[in-house]
């Protein structure tokens, strides 16, 4: 039978308890701790609720498992597309290329993850329409919401591919670069604009692949994106692999083969995922009329997304003023010893953003399923063990800074002189960065966007912008005082975010 359309006028849209998934909310999920059992339909009956596809007949620990496994070596692949780009860039011929295009990337990585902000925030949107849909049977607009979202994935690519690459040379010049190093930046910012719009492809089918439950399908696509990028990279970009700068293999474009690496790797990877989403190999199925627009189930995912849309655009702003509060420091080299400890610093950031997936996941799918005793539980497993991997990242962090500094920079000897010490404050911090991003994860998946925002928000432009700036220049700590203020806002969002979920809120919201 052909996959038409949803109908305009579905139950699911028009009667707000059918359309939550969750029965007898009102009143039974009041207070701050567990709800008491809902009243239709009766405990007995909906404890033998399952959820179906790739996770039914799991136990509760096992899909969180299967959920976070792939999306954790995906995170991992992701990690290591930014990272191997500075990793070359470390090790280009010359006796300042190496540092100046290091500084290079780092600003200009700055707006590559601007241009990718409308795509995550799509993506959001998307998977809480699809995990609800996935729950509640609801196939026919599940494949609508993964159709409408790579179609708003592609959109956004475009806008925001043309508008940074018209700006790339303000950009470049903005932030003080000089010479080559500024050119190497409106470059690199150039070419990988080229490769945004299947780059939205890859995030927003990635993203309803996972909130389907086939989160293996993204991981693949995510290899296919390394191997490219490697490959590419090093053979256009030039790689110095001995202590005489003459020994070198590739083309030795630098920074601009670094850039292409990157960009060909995003279009390549953008068509694996649009292939597997036609195919219908996955829970989903993405027939080629899915990609028309589609308005009533696009303002559907819009409405989730432009919350974390406005998040994510105010996330970039601060941490593009803390770029400036850097300019301002008169350290040479600064950007660059700021960006290894940051990469660095994201590992930990991997378990809990792969882990909080299945949290997502799974949040919105019991919510389809009308169960949100079992949501809560699979948020804290997925919390309980990001925990123990968070604790192993805060003893390599504070013991083995230096070490892991000169994976990325071995030659340069202020990267290793500044970038330890912040990797040392950070290690206190990670356990609750762990809270915050399972929570933050869990309560996306339940479509509450806007409150996460709120939460959000609060805490960056409070305690990162302003406790950086307080930190940095009246108390005169410098780039450790901007680390301090990160690290603060983390703490406090952290602490927030568990005392909020513990109100039931999220599991209230309809999408």
């Amino acid at each position: 039978m052909p996959d038409a359309h949803p109908p305009q006028h579905d139950p699911g849209q028009t009667n707000r308890k059918r359309r939550l998934g969750i029965p007898g909310l009102r009143g039974a999920l009041l207070g701050s701790g567990d709800p008491a059992p809902p009243a239709t339909p009766k405990p007995n009956k909906l404890s033998q609720k399952q959820l179906t596809g790739k996770l039914a007949g799991l136990s509760l620990p096992k899909q969180v498992f299967i959920l976070a496994l792939w999306p954790l070596m995906e995170q991992i692949l992701n990690f290591l597309v930014g990272t191997v780009d500075i990793a070359i860039a470390g090790r280009l011929p010359g006796e300042n290329a190496a540092a100046q295009a290091i500084d290079a990337i780092a600003v200009a990585s700055y707006f590559v993850w601007l241009m990718t902000i409308l795509q995550a925030a799509a993506g959001v949107g998307a998977a809480a329409i699809v995990s609800r849909a996935v729950g509640a049977s609801h196939r026919r607009l599940a494949n609508a919401g993964a159709g409408q979202a790579v179609l708003l994935g592609i959109g956004s690519g475009l806008f925001a591919g043309i508008a940074v690459f018209v700006a790339a040379p303000w950009i470049a010049a903005g932030f003080g670069l000089e010479g080559s190093a500024q050119q190497m930046a409106s470059d690199y910012i150039r070419i990988t604009a080229v490769g945004i719009p299947m780059c939205g492809v890859l995030f927003t089918g990635g993203a309803v692949l996972r909130a389907a439950g086939d989160t293996r399908s993204p991981f693949l696509a995510m290899l296919l994106v390394n191997v490219i990028n490697v490959c590419v990279s090093v053979g256009l970009g030039g790689l110095r692999y001995g202590d005489d700068p003459t020994q070198t293999i590739g083309l030795g474009w630098g920074v601009n083969g670094i850039a292409w690496g990157t960009a060909i790797a995003w279009i390549v990877g953008g068509m694996a995922v649009l292939i597997i989403l036609l195919s219908g190999t996955s829970e989903l199925r993405l027939r080629p009329h899915r990609l028309r627009p589609h308005w009533h189930t696009m303002r559907r995912i819009i409405k989730v997304a432009l919350p974390n849309l406005y998040y994510q655009l105010a996330f970039w702003l601060i941490n593009f003023v803390l770029l400036l509060y850097i300019s301002q420091l008169a350290i040479e080299y600064a950007y660059g010893a700021h960006t290894i400890a940051m990469r660095i610093h994201s590992i930990s950031f991997l378990p809990g953003y792969a882990i909080s997936i299945a949290a997502s996941t799974l949040t919105g799918q019991y919510l389809g399923l009308g169960d949100p005793t079992r949501a809560k539980r699979a948020t804290y497993l997925a919390l309980c063990g990001t925990l123990g991997i968070m604790f192993i990242c805060s003893f390599l962090f504070f013991f083995f800074p230096t070490n892991l500094v000169a994976l990325l920079s071995p030659n340069n000897e202020v990267h290793l002189t500044l970038a330890p010490p912040l990797l040392q404050i950070s290690a206190f911090i990670t356990p609750l960065l762990a809270v915050n991003l399972i929570l933050n994860g869990a309560m996306q998946g339940a479509g509450d966007t806007r409150n996460t925002a709120i939460i959000n928000l609060t805490g960056l432009t409070i305690f990162r912008l302003g406790g950086a700036y307080v930190f940095a220049f009246p108390l005169a700590m410098g780039l450790w005082g901007i680390w301090l203020g990160i690290m603060m806002d983390i703490a406090v969002r952290g602490v927030v975010f568990w005392f909020y979920y513990h109100t039931y809120r999220w599991a209230r919201v309809s999408v």
